[in-house]
């Protein structure tokens, strides 16, 4: 699987997007309450 990264993409263009973060250095993940998983938090572009 390719990953790329992009700056701006038309919305029209998107079928779907993964938008993660990183703070201090270090990737942010949340615990899922009804599961035993970490997660990219849920949210809308």
């Amino acid at each position: 699987m390719k990953v790329q990264f992009y700056d701006k993409v038309d919305d029209k263009l998107l079928k779907f997007a993964v938008i993660i973060s990183k703070s201090n250095g270090k990737w942010v993940f949340c615990k899922h309450k009804e599961r035993d998983t970490y997660e990219v938090p849920p949210g809308n572009r």
